[in-house]
């Protein structure tokens, strides 16, 4: 099988699978040994390059699993009242993740090509494989145990090792046939979706019609196909990108290196930031940090909530309650948040402010 691999790289099907290079599927799956050296560059003859591991990669997956760290801090900082509790579940904020998981993935795919390139590498492949699931079943066990009603069962760890798994023989599969399966598995959930697939045991196929209550979800479908392109675009593309600047690059700039360092421990980081910002909000609160902030979104909260129990809609509700907000703060009312305390002077100065964002506001 290895030999057919090495003559579909020469034949131009993509390169043939090598495992001199370490850049495993986001930085956990599908590695092998790590060697010291150069870039990967083309010799005379045109065969395929020596590899070795790619800063590129390895900057790229660092740089994801940053902005990864940057939406769960978001989610964080709502739960101890420090941010709006909305913004995590914004569209913006929304779309931002799905991003990062969609690089996350693509890079997956990337990676399988670049450390199997000499020939499939199966005691490699299942000890990473096996490393994606034991932490993956680590994540459900304690998502579990800390909030039982939003348990992960099939988020982005879980995506990845099956998800692999699938890929694995696309690695040799001519290239048509992959791409061909990268865009029906990320179209199949707009042209399959049936409410047949919302039960428990089913729903992380990603075809139902619900959207189970957990803190991650990366259904198989469509989620899956990105691993599928980044496969296939990386054995198209490869012998042009092996002899380009880009994967030349080596990080020269102060942050650079930390960013790729980043990308080399992904999965330790991934493990233990959650954890890690819980703590360090959890204390920074004790002690009285953002006090002001929180007093101020619990304050929001709850004039959202009576503007719409009397019968305002959000659009409506969300804009007042900024409107008074702002409106105090500016007249130096920030204790009316808390409305404990207010002498008549403050009161009637607050009634004004709330006069006037309704007026504003009105219909």
């Amino acid at each position: 099988m290895a030999a057919n691999w090495r003559r579909a790289g020469r034949l131009g099907d993509g390169p043939a699978i090598s495992g001199d290079v370490a850049n495993s599927p986001i930085g956990w799956a599908c590695a092998g040994e790590q060697r010291e050296g150069s870039a990967p560059v083309m010799t005379e003859d045109s065969q395929p390059p020596k590899l070795q591991r790619l800063a590129t990669v390895d900057a790229a997956r660092g740089a994801a699993l940053i902005g990864m760290i940057g939406y769960h801090l978001s989610w964080d900082l709502a739960d101890f009242g420090l941010i709006s509790p909305t913004l995590p579940t914004s569209p913006p904020m929304r779309l931002y993740s799905h991003l990062v998981a969609a690089t996350f993935l693509t890079l997956v795919g990337v990676s399988l090509v670049l450390a199997h390139r000499d020939g499939f590498r199966r005691r490699a492949f299942q000890r990473r494989l096996l490393l994606i699931c034991a932490a993956a079943l680590l994540v459900t066990g304690a998502t579990h145990l800390l909030s039982p009603e939003n348990t992960i069962y099939f988020g982005i760890l879980h995506c990845i090792a099956l998800a692999s798994l699938l890929a694995a023989p696309l690695l040799p599969a001519p290239l048509a046939f992959v791409f061909a399966a990268s865009a029906l598995v990320l179209a199949a959930p707009f042209l399959f979706a049936n409410a047949a697939f919302n039960p428990a045991p089913i729903v992380w196929l990603g075809l139902g019609t619900t959207l189970p209550d957990t803190l991650d979800w990366r259904p198989l479908l469509p989620w899956s196909g990105f691993v599928f392109l980044g496969l296939g675009l990386t054995r198209l593309a490869w012998r042009s990108l092996a002899a380009s600047r880009v994967w030349r690059w080596r990080p020269k700039s102060k942050f650079s290196p930390a960013i790729a360092w980043t990308g080399r421990h992904t999965l330790a980081i991934y493990l233990v930031h959650q954890p890690a910002l819980f703590a360090v909000l959890y204390v920074a609160t004790g002690f009285g940090i953002g006090e002001a902030e929180r007093v101020r979104e619990r304050f929001r909260a709850a004039c959202i909530q009576a503007c719409e129990a009397g019968g305002g809609s959000e659009g409506h509700c969300r804009p007042s309650c900024q409107c008074v907000i702002d409106g105090l703060t500016e007249a130096k009312l920030t204790i009316a948040f808390t409305r404990e305390d207010l002498d008549p002077a403050s009161h009637a100065k607050f009634s004004e402010v709330i006069r006037q964002c309704a007026g504003r506001s009105a219909p």
